[in-house]
Order: C-alpha cells, then structure tokens, then sequence
C-alpha cells in the first residue's frame, strides 16, 4: 500500500501539471490573439480611410457659454434681445430683469477650412419663452462656391460692432436665409430665397416669389481697413384669395467697412437705401414691422423705400480694456394710406466696456437705448442695462 499510493498521487499531479501547462498555452495564445486584433483596430483608426470607404476628416468644434444679466426701465418688447422695432406704443413703465444664457452658441466644421468642408453653429433663440436651438450657420463650402443656410451675402461681418446685446445695430445688413454664391477675395455673386415681407391691410393676400434675390458685392482691403459694396435686386410678390398674383421690382445697395485711426482706435460704418430692403435690416427681418418690404394700396403692390446706417467706434483703451459706442438708425418711407400704428423710424445705441480676462475668459457691461417711431408720430423708447459672461472654446481634432 505505501507504494501504490505515492505512485497515484505521482500521477494525478502529473496530469494536474500538464493540464495547467496546456491552459497557460491556450492563455497565452487568447492573449496574443487579442493583442492582434487590437493592434488592427488602432492601425485602422489611424489610417486615412475606414473600412467603409470613406476618408477620416479634420473635425473643429467651436463656440462660447454666454450668460446676460438684463435690466429694463421700460418695456422693451423682447426680454433678451434688443429691438426697436418691437418696442411697444405709449409710456411704459413696466421694470423687468431676467438672467438668461440665450446667446450661448454651439458649432462645429467638419473638414479643413482651406478645403472642402461643411459648417454647422447654433444658438439658444429659437424660443422666446424657452431655450430651443436656432441655426445661425448650416453650409458646404469648397473653393469659391458656397451653398446652404446662413447669412446673406450682403452681410459685412469685419464691420459688425461690438455690443453686448446679442442682436446688434438696428440698421445692419443681417438676414439669415438659404443661398449659393461664389466668392473670390473681391467680388461675391450669390442667389438667395427671396422670402418678401409684404403687409396687406385687407389681409387678403400672401407674400410670394418667382425668382430669387440677386446680390452683388465688392470689397476692397487696404492697410487701415477695408470697404465693401453691395446691391440687391429683387422681385417681390403677393397673390390673393382669388389665386391672381402681382409682382413688382425692387433694387437696395449698401457700403460699409472699417477704418484704424491708430493701432487702438477703429471706426466701422454702414449705410444702405433702397426698395424692398425692409427684409435685410436686422430691425425688421422677422420681427416687429417685419412687413415692410412692399405694401399693398388700393391701386396695387408697391414696394416701400428704407434707408439706415450706423457708425460705431472701437478704442482699445488698456491692454485688456475694449471701450466700444454705436449709434444707428432705420427709416421706412411716410405714407398717409400706411397704418398709423406702422414704425416710421427705430433709433439703436450702445455704450459698451468689456474686460479680457484671459484669452476665452471676458467679463461686460453695456447701457443700451432703443427708440420707436410709428407713422402717426407716437414715440416709446426703451433704456437698458446690461452685465455678460463669456467663455469662448475651440478644439480641432485631425
């Protein structure tokens, strides 16, 4: 018996010992069959194109968090957004202060942006009772062809001023609508959606369009700024209840640019006349007396004449001081047959102070002023102060 059993322990961990060592064979090879496929996923994320045939692209995500804290002596018409042209008639004295994050923005590009890439960028004013999502920017862009939704080519944004109210001078060139244009470093041609705004007292008729807008600008840089050019010419249309339509013509032109008096004081500037230019004026494009493009009379359409402009100043005053002023005005034409409660004229003026606290980091606060004429000689008018927050981001990925 003494021999026998050391025999069968002998033998029972022989087979323990070479089963263990078959498992650590079989372990290792998982394992190193494991390893494999990772190596094979990273080599395939890293390489210029995926499995399904489509080359990796750069991505650029970019935007800012925003926070406004807001305080009317009168009724301004909208809480988080100044505009005059919404301002309400009579004598208001109704104080209101409303703490909001509207003008915060999200937006990425997808794509290099010397090449072929596509742009999207939104921000929080899609609702005015709530924050829902309103697209700024949704375009393809290659070479000098652009297509898709955004800002009208009419547009100069290096002679847009610094204000922290989030919707800025009354009378700038502003609209946000679907086009396509081909632009070089000079000249810009572009077709956009010809959306008239036309008012109909009788209410018996809707806006209409068979043709798009047609814009073209020039600009021109030189070494203290630079000047840009623009007409518009559009074709603006109603049909009535009885299907019959009615169109008629209408042709705007702006100038704008900027000038740098010395290295921390600069001018901007923008004017603009025309028929039918109701729609582009940031006052008016979708708000308030937002149908002033053309009006229906007894004898027929006719389009309206507007005129605005503004001019602002921009001085650098510290290192990390910008002080900044604009002052603008929008003016439709005076017609006895038009609403009496119809605007005649919106005025707009900021006093801006805003301190760069890092490079994304900035901290504001600015004394506004809106003013609204009706066609009947009615004035209200609406002061504002106003304190931001803002921190800016942007992170490319390749």
């Amino acid at each position: 018996m003494s021999t026998v059993k050391p025999t069968v322990w002998m033998a029972a961990l022989a087979g323990i010992s070479l089963a263990s060592d078959a498992w650590a064979d079989n372990t290792q090879a998982e394992i190193r069959r494991l390893q494999q496929q990772l190596d094979a996923l990273k080599a395939q994320i890293d390489s210029p194109a995926s499995t399904s045939g489509f080359p990796s692209m750069p991505l650029a995500f970019f935007g800012k968090v925003s926070v406004d804290a807001i305080y009317d002596d009168k009724d301004a018409g909208f809480d988080e957004l100044l505009i005059p042209s919404t301002i309400p008639g009579g004598d208001t004295h109704q104080q209101q202060f409303n703490l909001n994050a509207k003008n915060s923005q999200l937006g990425f590009r997808v794509g290099e942006s010397e090449g072929p890439h596509m742009v999207f960028a939104a921000d929080l004013f899609g609702s005015l009772d709530s924050y829902e999502l309103r697209i700024r920017d949704f375009y393809f862009q290659h070479g000098a062809l652009r297509a898709g939704y955004g800002f009208t080519a009419l547009l100069d944004g290096k002679a847009w001023p610094l204000t922290l109210d989030a919707q800025g001078p009354n009378s700038a060139i502003f609209a946000r609508q679907t086009g396509v244009r081909w632009q070089t470093d000079h000249w810009t041609l572009a077709l956009e959606d010809p959306n008239s705004e036309i008012q109909d007292p009788a209410n018996q008729s809707s806006a209409v369009g068979r043709r798009p807008d047609i814009i073209a600008t020039w600009t021109q840089d030189f070494t203290l700024g630079h000047v840009k050019a623009g007409i518009v010419n559009r074709e603006i249309g109603v049909e009535f209840a009885n299907g019959n339509q009615q169109f008629t013509t209408a042709t705007g032109g702006v100038l704008s640019g900027a000038l740098s008096l010395t290295d921390t004081l600069r001018l901007l500037a923008s004017g603009s006349y025309g028929e039918g230019m109701a729609h582009y004026y940031n006052d008016l494009s979708g708000f308030g007396d937002s149908s002033m493009d053309g009006y229906v009379f007894a004898d027929g359409l006719q389009p309206l004449v507007s005129q605005g402009g503004y001019l602002a100043g921009e001085w650098q005053a510290l290192e990390d001081w910008t002080l900044a002023m604009v002052a603008g005005q929008v003016v439709v034409e005076s017609d006895a047959a038009l609403p009496a409660a119809a605007m005649r004229r919106s005025r707009y003026g900021t006093l801006t102070a805003v301190y760069q606290h890092t490079p994304r980091l900035s901290y504001g606060a600015e004394v506004s002023y809106g003013l609204r004429d009706r066609q009947d000689g009615d004035r209200s008018e609406a002061p504002r102060v106003q304190l931001n927050l803002t921190y800016r981001f942007h992170h490319e990925s390749h």
